[in-house]
């Protein structure tokens, strides 16, 4: 039952990712450290995130704002090193309070603008791209979950579904493979997740290809709207959950 239960999550989280860009981790996480009973949880999400973004890729690489994803990208890498201290050596908690009240709150911002037919930004500044790109990489390496603050940019923007997708995707690939770099270096990977890893690899895989295929039956607006809807539960279950 438990194998069941953590094979049917990490599919439907797959979709989800694969629909949107985003949300594998954060529907997940939470599943597996209460299924498995620990921290494992983290790590197998981290590892499962790098096998999806690989296989996604060659389909969105074309759509990729190269000039966005680098910001984001060198920002990221400064986060990395603040976000191991904090699964190290620190409570969560207050780390948990504060990312979960900026997604609600940012996402109803968002929601109003959808709402009112506003247009997003065309502006990218450098400065922002690396803050939200550094924050990220605090919550990918402490959290494993880089993904919601950076979502939570680009649905502000201009950009369309599938340069949203992409960028997401891309900056997936190198996030986590740098946070799992980082995790088996500095805390370590046990043989067992790497094993329940491999377990699960093929639930996550086939919902990237079923997600694949529902995002195409998505138009600009919807897939905005279930963004922000993942973004706000995203900030009620880690509320829930502290």
């Amino acid at each position: 039952m438990t194998w069941a239960l953590l094979l049917s999550v990490t599919f439907i989280g797959a979709v989800v990712q694969s629909a949107t860009g985003f949300a594998f981790a954060m529907i997940v996480v939470p599943a597996y450290v209460l299924l498995l009973n620990s921290a494992a949880g983290v790590q197998i999400a981290i590892i499962l995130s790098v096998v999806m973004s690989v296989a996604h890729m060659p389909r969105l690489k074309s759509s990729v704002p190269t000039a966005i994803l680098k910001w984001i990208g060198m920002g990221c890498i400064a986060g990395f090193p603040v976000g191991i201290y904090i699964y190290n050596m620190l409570d969560l908690a207050m780390l948990k309070l504060m990312v979960a009240i900026f997604l609600i709150i940012i996402s109803l911002e968002n929601g109003i603008r959808l709402w009112r037919g506003r247009e997003g930004t065309e502006k990218h500044h450098k400065g922002l791209l690396a803050g939200v790109g550094a924050i990220s990489g605090v919550l990918g390496t402490s959290l494993a979950m880089p993904g919601p603050l950076v979502m939570a940019y680009l649905s502000r923007t201009n950009l369309g579904k599938d340069e949203i997708r992409a960028t997401m995707i891309s900056f997936f690939v190198f996030a986590y493979i740098t946070i799992l770099i980082g995790q088996a270096a500095v805390i370590g990977i046990e043989k067992e997740t790497w094993v329940s890893a491999a377990y699960m690899a093929p639930a996550a895989l086939l919902g990237v290809f079923f997600g694949h295929q529902i995002s195409k039956k998505i138009n600009e607006r919807l897939f905005k709207a279930i963004v922000l809807v993942i973004l706000i539960t995203a900030g009620a279950v880690i509320l829930f959950n502290l």
